[in-house]
């Protein structure tokens, strides 16, 4: 895919610390294109333990260059819809143990199924801790068949010193994996 014309997709999952698929909206470059994917249960969490609507409060966070899909008759539901790579972000056990195992019940598990077919970078940001014996199977199993498993884990070199130093961490993380320029964090320039 042309550097110009970038899709990335964005999944969220109903795994708590949907902060960070926030913040990764919020320093999402404007100039490519955002596809956003919230489960049903993403919906359910948000409304839980931020008490606000998910889906109106991605509409406060970012207008231009984005589209927010729902429902399996998208076209990110097909492998001949183009789009670069997907992050989930966070990754339910749920959602990793459904996309491991191959279901496809909701838009966002189809998306990663979309992924692994085309043979398109996905990126999972799991959400757990600590991991059950069946979990890290299942990690294992998707990173064997090429999926980045990116647990946001923040490496104490980057002067994180607040929350949103911490957040900007992680999303640099995950844009390095994306390959988007960015300079959220300082990097390790050895001692």
């Amino acid at each position: 895919m042309d550097k110009e014309n970038r899709i990335i997709v964005l999944g969220i999952s109903g795994g708590s610390s949907l902060e960070l698929s926030f913040h990764f909206i919020k320093r999402f470059p404007s100039n490519i294109m955002l596809y956003i994917v919230p489960s049903k249960n993403a919906s359910i969490v948000c409304q839980a333990e931020k008490k606000i609507h998910l889906i109106n409060h991605i509409g406060t966070l970012r207008t231009h260059n984005i589209e927010i899909h729902q429902d399996i008759t998208s076209k990110l539901a097909s492998g001949s819809f183009r789009f670069e790579s997907c992050i989930i972000l966070p990754t339910s056990s749920n959602t990793l143990s459904c996309i491991a195992n191959g279901l496809q019940n909701n838009l966002l598990t189809r998306v990663a199924a979309v992924c692994l077919k085309e043979k398109r970078l996905l990126i999972l940001g799991i959400r757990e801790m600590p991991l059950s014996s069946i979990l890290l199977h299942n990690m294992e199993k998707l990173a064997n068949n090429g999926v980045c498993i990116a647990p946001p884990i923040a490496g104490y070199y980057g002067n994180i010193s607040t929350l949103e130093s911490m957040q900007d961490f992680l999303i640099g993380k995950y844009f390095d994996l994306l390959d988007i320029e960015h300079n959220l964090f300082d990097r390790w320039n050895g001692v």
